[in-house]
């Protein structure tokens, strides 16, 4: 007889690749005992959002919440970071101009509404009144100005510069209204300014300070107290927040716990009440302390071994799809998410509008033994492996693929580093192969355009396609849903052909917590931001 925690691992295999319905996953689940946290990590069980719902009456206001963090944040600077761990601070302390919902729509944040004008090119933005900063000042329409030139700025450098290259004036009538014209339609735009690197800072901080690297000032629902490198990041309540009624916690206390087993054993010990990125190998763990309770499901995000197309010998595509000719996705899956994702040659899963069905061929390593011969290579060469030190389900993949490029002749010496150092190595195109991945968008233009336009800031792997580069334009100027689907699907197909990324898997996430965590909401994004309407009930 089947074990719970086998049922569940085929579960989420099953639900992940589509092959069994929700509804049948419920009554299976339910037939062998798994209970509501291991049906609701399945995504099977469906959740009540707390964001909708408005000011909870019966939250308990106080307390304070200890978060077990999978990695250091390292860089707390919006504009120059494009660290995970690092937004999942940010983004407690600061506010963007508009957010995203569980649902992925635009919802308001420090604009309380906006107009586009009818050919797509001027976006007003009406900036919400009474918001104030964490050192007391009243957020105005210039530091919004401010903060997107900023970003802007080649001093800056910063990783998320490209994104706002389309806006050709930012102009502020008055204190509470922004007008930003772009050059020419963009419908990602909304989704763009969304995320966490374009949070709202004060200009007069930045320059006291010269950047915000170490020091936090913004307008979110909890002010940033103090942060020690590798140990610990801590906030409080912001008692002036102008979402009313929020937060309800007095203090998060972020812990940071790079091994998996280490964070697993914080929340059952009682060390912390929270853990992210909780690891999917504990979930019968989880399920068999009736002290937890586990939230999730497949996320945005896209897991891949990324190429410098402009190394040898890379350069010659038919290397790049002789080691694509190699991989096994499933052994890669079993070791860095123990069967909770779902394999994928293409950017984004089929369930997702700009997804599509895409067969993953077997591996063929006589097949790619014959390719890099005619590349010549036929007694294959050296290469490294890089990839993260604090994610071990990018660092476990690595080791697997590792194995697997032995068998066609491609020997890899692994390079594992902790989070600044590789986003400088990766960036800076110091790399041959990097097992990494991204996550969080919500347009499929937030992956392609930073990726894989040419000459982008974050393009890492040099790619350079003219006619992706068109695509991704029209894409952009599109306003048709349909037809932008069918021009994301072109761009797939020829990065498939290209493979400056070799895509492996999407990743189901979760959070786990102490039951008396009350209201708290995943979104497919990755983002903690529902930490701002947890209570505590304790």
């Amino acid at each position: 007889m089947e074990s719970r925690s086998d049922v569940f691992f085929d579960l989420a295999k099953k639900v992940s690749e589509g092959t069994i319905s929700r509804r049948d996953a419920i009554k299976r689940g339910t037939a062998v005992g798994l209970g509501a946290s291991s049906l609701m990590a399945l995504g099977v069980m469906p959740l009540v959002s707390a964001q909708t719902a408005g000011p909870n009456p019966d939250a308990k206001s106080g307390g304070t919440l200890k978060v077990g963090l999978q990695a250091d944040p390292a860089e707390l600077d919006p504009a120059k970071t494009n660290l995970t761990a690092a937004w999942h601070v940010i983004e407690h302390v600061y506010n963007p101009l508009v957010s995203t919902n569980p649902s992925l729509e635009p919802i308001p944040a420090l604009a309380e509404s906006w107009e586009i004008s009818e050919d797509g090119l001027v976006y007003t933005f009406h900036i919400r009144q009474g918001v104030k900063f964490h050192n007391g000042r009243d957020l105005i329409s210039g530091d919004v100005k401010y903060t997107y030139e900023r970003i802007k700025d080649p001093e800056t450098a910063s990783p998320s510069a490209s994104d706002l290259d389309g806006i050709a004036s930012l102009d502020t009538p008055d204190d509470a209204t922004l007008v930003i014209t772009l050059s020419s339609p963009d419908s990602s735009f909304l989704a763009k300014i969304m995320g966490s690197s374009f949070a709202i800072v004060p200009q007069e901080v930045v320059e006291a300070e010269g950047d915000l690297m170490n020091t936090m000032v913004g307008t979110g629902p909890f002010k940033f107290v103090e942060y020690i490198p590798n140990s610990m990041l801590v906030v409080e309540k912001n008692e002036d927040y102008w979402e009313e009624g929020l937060p309800y916690l007095d203090r998060i206390e972020f812990q940071i716990v790079p091994d998996n087993t280490a964070r697993t054993t914080a929340l059952t010990s009682g060390t912390v009440d929270f853990i992210e990125y909780a690891p999917a190998q504990d979930l019968p763990i989880f399920e068999a302390d009736d002290s937890v309770q586990v939230i999730g499901d497949q996320n945005t995000n896209i897991r891949f071994a990324a190429i410098n197309v402009e190394r040898e010998p890379f350069t010659d595509v038919r290397v790049r799809q002789a080691i694509s000719m190699a991989v096994d996705r499933g052994p890669i899956i079993n070791a860095a998410m123990f069967g909770a994702a779902q394999p994928t040659n293409i950017l984004f899963p089929a369930t997702f509008w700009a997804g599509f069905e895409s067969p993953i061929a077997d591996p063929d390593i006589e097949g790619a033994k014959a390719l890099l011969a005619e590349a010549g290579y036929p007694d294959g060469f050296k290469t490294e492996l890089h990839s993260w030190s604090q994610y071990a389900f990018l660092s476990n993949a690595a080791v697997v693929l590792q194995e697997q490029l032995k068998q066609i002749g491609v020997e890899s010496e692994l390079r594992f580093e902790e989070n600044a150092t590789y986003l400088g190595n990766y960036f800076d195109h110091n790399f041959d192969i990097s097992v990494t991945g991204t996550s969080a968008y919500v347009d499929p233009n937030d992956v392609i355009q930073s990726n894989f336009l040419t000459g982008s800031g974050q393009n890492a792997t040099n790619y350079s396609n003219p006619q992706v580069d068109e695509l991704i334009n029209a894409g952009m100027t599109e306003t048709d849903q349909a037809v932008r689907a069918d021009i994301y699907r072109e761009i797939q197909e020829i990065l498939l052909v290209d493979l400056p990324w070799i895509n492996l898997f999407i990743a189901s996430q979760y959070e786990a917590m102490k039951t008396f965590v009350m209201d708290y909401e995943h979104f497919p994004t990755g983002s903690n931001v529902a930490l701002k309407w947890v209570w505590l009930d304790n």
